[in-house]
């Protein structure tokens, strides 16, 4: 990949939009594609589903501490026996046991333990939804910053071409008499400050185009063939229409909120296993055992077992206290994590829809001033060519459509990704709600 270096700019304005937009990199890619090659291929995906494998196999494990221990044990040998009246001995002997036990009662710590994996199972759910959903996010902030910056450069660049040409223009007045030297001054003047401004936002697209081969582990694309992801229909559908009900899903169904919930549920089941460390526990065994010229004892027989054990603990009672005390302090924390994350939720949920909300009206406002801006522009050109303007008004005007197409890839590309973020903190988002719509230029910025 060749690094961007404008190293053409005090030449020809132009030349560098040309530079810019034709950069030789890797074939581009729609968001859409971008994100599920990444949502299945990166490294933080990737071990999250490994980690969501392994708690299912730990909650199988715990379940498994109910079922029932079944053993087999075979023994054999040589024994001899002699009798010096007749002589006679016995040669040979085995043993065949077959054994069942059953965990009865262990004061509730089973159970305790069942209860958690399967909250750990649901917690690293949803930690793999938030691996997910950052990446998702981190993926449109990296495609949509390239293209913000692009267009950002491109209207730098062709501010810079219009002030070149404002300024060749006032020299040509001087030069045939009708125009100021201060004129020209002020356009060379403008033109510098153009001419940096260039070099500044090149520096912020080799800055976006450095997190997107970051985040995307690809070369960047061609600009010239990025597409403007829209808000799809099926967003837009679960988008909030309220702040209050932004609120309300928030609370019902926000990662960070349940996690802290399962958290609490799971520090209550450690406080019962370690009460389970004082109380009884109980098993059954039922064993059967055949034996055959065993304990120097000629012929077979069988015999059969059935036992139950309950052992209640005493030393462990004073032993196993100080565990039981971090259980409950370590609940009281989780409760209080828990006031702590519902605040922070409704703080969150909050600013995401006002994020959401002002997005789309400065969106509204950016349309509607890069239209004016434009329009100003070309009537104080035509101003100054008919001598009813000065240099002064031409270059204004040529900031203010630079300001206003910036502001309006600025806003354009802040709506998209506000809508992301407030589905996301009502858990709301899936990878299915990035769409395309058309090529870098032609993008309908509204969401209606």
């Amino acid at each position: 990949m060749n690094i961007f270096i404008l190293k053409s700019l005090r030449n020809s304005a132009l030349g560098v939009l040309s530079v810019v937009m034709s950069i030789s990199l890797s074939s581009a890619a729609s968001l859409t594609d971008m994100v599920n090659s990444v949502l299945t291929s990166h490294e933080d995906i990737v071990n999250a589903k490994k980690e969501l494998e392994e708690a299912g196999r730990d909650v199988t494990d715990a379940k498994l501490a109910y079922a029932p221990d079944l053993s087999v044990k075979w023994e054999g040998g040589s024994n001899e026996k002699v009798d010096a009246a007749s002589d006679s001995y016995i040669d040979g002997w085995d043993t065949f046991d077959w054994t069942y036990k059953q965990k009865i009662m262990d004061s509730g710590a089973t159970l305790a333990d069942i209860r958690n994996k399967n909250l750990e199972l649901d917690k690293q759910e949803l930690e793999y939804v938030t691996a997910r959903n950052d990446l998702l996010i981190d993926a449109a902030d990296a495609y949509l910053g390239l293209i913000k910056a692009s267009e950002k450069l491109q209207a730098s660049i062709e501010a810079e071409a219009n002030t070149r040409e404002t300024s060749g223009q006032e020299e040509i007045r001087v030069q045939v008499g009708s125009g100021l030297t201060s004129d020209v001054l002020k356009s060379k003047r403008q033109l510098a400050s153009a001419q940096k401004t260039v070099i500044s936002d090149e520096k912020a697209f080799n800055s976006a185009l450095y997190t997107y081969e970051t985040v995307f582990k690809t070369e960047g694309p061609d600009v010239n063939s990025l597409k403007k992801p829209r808000v799809s229909p099926d967003a837009l559908s679960m988008l909030p229409s309220t702040l209050d009900e932004t609120v309300e899903l928030a609370l019902i169904n926000n990662r960070d909120l349940l996690i802290s919930e399962m958290d609490v549920k799971i520090a209550r089941n450690d406080v019962i296993t370690a009460l389970a460390g004082f109380g009884p526990t109980a098993d059954a065994e039922y064993k059967r055992s055949f034996k055959d010229d065993a304990s120097h004892t000629a012929g077979s027989h069988s015999e059969e077992q059935v036992k139950l054990t309950i052992e209640f603990p005493i030393s462990g009672i004073y032993m196993d206290m100080p565990g039981y005390l971090n259980d409950r302090s370590a609940l009281d924390r989780a409760i209080n994590d828990l006031a702590v994350k519902e605040r922070d939720t409704i703080k969150d949920a909050k600013e995401a829809w006002q994020e959401y909300a002002n997005a789309r009206t400065l969106l509204s406002y950016s349309e509607n001033e890069a239209t004016i801006a434009r329009e100003l522009l070309s009537i104080t050109q035509k101003e100054r060519e008919a001598g009813q303007s000065d240099a002064a008004a031409v270059l204004s005007a040529e900031e203010a459509l630079e300001s206003a197409m910036k502001d309006l890839s600025d806003d354009s590309m802040s709506l998209v990704t506000s809508v992301y973020e407030l589905l996301d903190v009502v858990n709301l988002l899936e990878p299915n709600m990035v769409e395309d719509t058309r090529a870098v230029g032609t993008f309908n910025t509204s969401t209606e």
